[in-house]
């Protein structure tokens, strides 16, 4: 075959020559990496701000949830002090979720009195699962006191 080649004035190389250069073209262009920061940058950006926002989202839901169980433990403490009844206690809980969120919280409280002498208090509250705005969530917490005239 080297003959042929030779006689039509064609320079003879091996099988293997050409593909060894192609096999270097083809290396050197993949080593480039021109336009992958372009590619790259919108793919990470969305990751990075969607782990942002559910790390937000998760404080929201913790500050919410830890507000209410304090709440209600203020209101149970209300409740058990001799000469309250645990309607004021209920009472007590509501107008403190009311001041610390507003009227943008759907927020119930209640209050009863136990057998054994404790007074709970528990708050029923709905809140935005997504953000401040979205579908909502049931959330349900409580606070217990012991009833000082129950001793």
């Amino acid at each position: 075959m080297t003959a042929a080649l030779q006689t039509r004035g064609l320079p003879a190389r091996g099988p293997a020559e050409p593909r060894r250069g192609a096999a270097r073209r083809l290396a050197a262009r993949l080593r480039e990496d021109e336009g992958a920061a372009v590619a790259e940058f919108p793919m990470v950006a969305v990751l990075i701000v969607m782990i942002a926002l559910l790390v937000i989202q998760a404080a929201l839901i913790v500050h919410t949830r830890n507000t209410l169980v304090d709440a209600a433990v203020q209101g149970a403490h209300h409740a058990a002090l001799a000469g309250s009844t645990p309607q004021d206690g209920a009472q007590r809980a509501q107008q403190l979720v009311d001041e610390r969120f507003g009227r943008g919280l759907e927020a119930e409280a209640t209050a009863v009195q136990e057998d054994d002498g404790t007074i709970r208090v528990q708050v029923d509250a709905t809140l935005p699962l997504v953000g401040l705005i979205g579908p909502a969530g049931a959330l349900s917490v409580e606070g217990r006191a012991v009833d000082e005239e129950a001793w």
